[in-house]
């Protein structure tokens, strides 16, 4: 899969080991945050991928970087926490069989384009728009003033053609990256995996921490996650974590880690049940499968090992039940 950066008017390779120029050609196009790539962002990647395929187009994707919530302002009074950051749309989306993805540096100037310029200069001039994929509720272009009614105008204008993916809902659900984002937050993995089609997934870089884990047997890897990324509830979860192409079961604890320590920094840690190594400098996938109970302060270090043993059992126990590969 071929990825492009669009910033200040130039089309450049967003990965420096690619050093094909982006080529106009005709394309199957969607546009969108794609924030998750959740069931409905992959009802729309699909019929991409499909009817590209079938009339020979090329499969393109138009995402943003950053989110546009986060350049153009706070969400319900506070800042938007994501799903999913640009790497990872990027691995999810070359998965599902996307030729290629232009990443435009999204600006409040940027911003500012109207829906019929960004279609004739940008998809038409300069990306070669044969077919557009939207969602049922799709909106672009400056104050969201673009809409499916403006794509059937302009289509007929240039050529093109429009097709347009009915909403997507998961048990009578609402499927969106906001729903998602809520049940996350209030710790329903198994509701927030549902409607993304995959585990929950946080990249993390792993940190020096004090080594408290090593004395009762649990040593732990702490993570740093990007500061944009929507963190789980606080509590115990059962996951899978990804290190060097390679996957193991493990726990982890999100929270204050009450036991042994008083302060208000929120810590992310996780133990890996069946690996021996090191893992400080490390980048980790944390592959989340179900949260096992919430966080609580015990009178010792000796309640909180007999825990941490059943927390191990709960965990394998989901893990068996779950495969990634």
């Amino acid at each position: 899969m071929r990825k492009h950066l669009f910033s200040d008017g130039v089309l450049s390779q967003l990965d420096a080991s690619d050093a094909t120029p982006f080529e106009r050609k005709p394309s199957a196009v969607t546009i969108g945050s794609y924030d998750g790539v959740h069931l409905g962002h992959r009802a729309i990647l699909s019929t991409l991928v499909s009817e590209a395929k079938a009339k020979g187009l090329r499969s393109l994707v138009i995402t943003f970087e950053p989110h546009p919530r986060l350049v153009l302002g706070k969400d319900n009074g506070k800042s938007i926490r994501l799903l999913s950051t640009l790497d990872e749309k990027l691995v999810v989306m070359e998965s599902l069989g996307i030729d290629c993805v232009v990443v435009i540096r999204f600006t409040k100037e940027f911003s500012e384009t109207p829906a019929d310029v960004f279609v004739e200069d940008f998809l038409v001039g300069r990306i070669g728009l044969a077919e557009i994929v939207v969602g049922y509720d799709h909106m672009f272009g400056k104050n969201r003033g673009g809409s499916f009614e403006t794509l059937l105008r302009l289509a007929e204008k240039h050529g093109f053609s429009v097709r347009r993916i009915p909403e997507q809902k998961v048990d009578e659900h609402h499927l969106s990256s906001t729903a998602i984002r809520r049940a996350l937050e209030a710790g329903e993995i198994g509701q927030a995996n549902k409607l993304l089609g995959a585990p929950y997934q946080l990249s993390a870089l792993v940190i020096e921490g004090e080594k408290r884990g090593r004395l009762i047997g649990f040593p732990t890897a702490n993570l740093l996650p990007p500061s944009e990324k929507l963190i789980p509830k606080r509590g115990v979860y059962a996951v899978e974590v990804e290190v060097d192409g390679k996957r193991f079961r493990a726990m982890m604890n999100i929270g204050f880690r009450p036991t042994v320590r008083e302060d208000d920094r929120l810590s992310l840690e996780v133990h890996l049940l069946d690996f021996d190594g090191e893992l400080y400098g490390k980048r980790l996938a944390i592959h989340f499968l179900a949260r096992l109970r919430d966080e609580r302060k015990f009178a010792n270090l000796a309640e909180l090992k007999a825990q941490l043993e059943r927390d191990r059992q709960a965990a394998l126990q989901v893990a068996s039940e779950f495969s990634l590969a």
